[in-house]
């Protein structure tokens, strides 16, 4: 009987323990057999590490001066050992079967290091979750899964940025060739709510231009590699996805219905 791959789940946080429980539950769901899960306290001020000290064995808890998600992440990637990486915020929760379906995607594809599903929306009211929006594939990290080398080819998190530090991950992802394998299963319940850190930010707040300028300055610095874009025929578009607009279409499904 083959041991399956050890998955490292790393999940930054901030005052977010109330969104511990579904997210403790969303995880041990998986029934994932080989999984580490490195949650990394980023300066909370509420229960947060009283609640994580009743966790269960298999979740390390990591607790450091508030740096920002970025710096969080990348505390969790030094502290991981597993050769697959997940991430998953508090506040979003993953479909049944998400790691199964990605490691197995991963180890049949040895020649990519990403696999990622689909992402869908979702809202609380009258306390129960409901899908608000229909799904799509976009740049959110908890619906991938991603070898531990890419991040050794592509480096670690930009810790300068506040926002949009996965956007430029994922760019630089695209730049070097990072393959990914796309799974039209659905991964990700991406949560949005007031406490995001995105909530009411315009594009230029949560960082849309310096990504940009980010990008232009390694392609002048010789950091680009298009002879890769160019073998795997994957153009920048199809390869980052696209989001919904706006975040609530309206749509009223129940979450795990």
């Amino acid at each position: 009987m083959s041991v399956e791959t050890l998955i490292s789940v790393i999940a930054p946080a901030f005052n977010a323990v109330g969104f511990y429980a579904p997210w403790l539950q969303s995880i041990a769901a998986q029934n994932y057999g080989n999984l580490e899960v490195i949650l990394v306290d980023d300066g909370s001020t509420d229960d947060l590490p009283a609640r994580a000290a009743q966790a269960p064995g298999w979740v390390r808890y990591i607790r450091q001066e508030n740096r920002g998600p970025a710096a969080a992440r990348n505390t969790g990637l030094a502290a991981a050992t597993g050769e697959f990486i997940a991430f998953l915020d508090l506040d979003d929760l993953w479909t049944p079967g998400h790691l199964t379906r990605t490691a197995a995607a991963l180890t049949s594809h040895p020649e990519h290091g990403i696999a990622q599903g689909l992402i869908r929306n979702f809202c609380y009211e009258g306390g129960l979750p409901f899908y608000c929006s229909r799904a799509y594939r976009f740049i959110n990290l908890g619906s991938g899964l991603f070898r531990r080398s890419v991040f050794e080819e592509c480096g670690l998190f930009a810790e300068n940025m506040r926002f949009a530090e996965d956007f430029d991950f994922l760019i630089r992802c695209w730049e070097q060739g990072i393959r990914k394998v796309e799974l039209d299963a659905l991964s990700l319940c991406y949560q949005r709510h007031p406490g995001n850190m995105t909530h009411n930010k315009t594009v230029v707040e949560m960082g849309g231009v310096a990504i940009y300028k980010r990008h232009l300055e390694r392609v002048r610095a010789g950091k680009v590699k298009p002879d890769m874009r160019e073998r795997w025929a994957v153009g920048y578009p199809d390869y980052i996805g696209q989001s919904v607009f706006p975040f609530d279409e309206g749509i009223r499904e129940p979450v795990g219905g």
